[in-house]
């Protein structure tokens, strides 16, 4: 198991619990918020695998001109 690839899973919004549960026992599996997601993680992965929801915020958030 050593050699398994590791995988982040973005979600959209809240951790559902379903997939909390179902990816606890998974050692190679990691699931953030979109609203964790960087650059390190994303290295630090294989595979990056991300809901439709997760891709359309982040995207939001890119067009959110920053306010200082």
């Amino acid at each position: 198991m050593d050699d398994t690839k590791k995988v982040l899973l973005v979600d959209g919004g809240d951790i559902d619990k379903k997939l909390k549960l179902a990816t606890k026992n998974l050692h190679y599996v990691n699931v953030i918020p979109s609203i964790g997601l960087n650059v390190y993680s994303i290295l630090q992965h294989d595979t990056l695998v991300m809901t439709r929801e997760a891709i359309n915020r982040i995207v939001e958030r890119m067009h959110t001109p920053i306010s200082r």
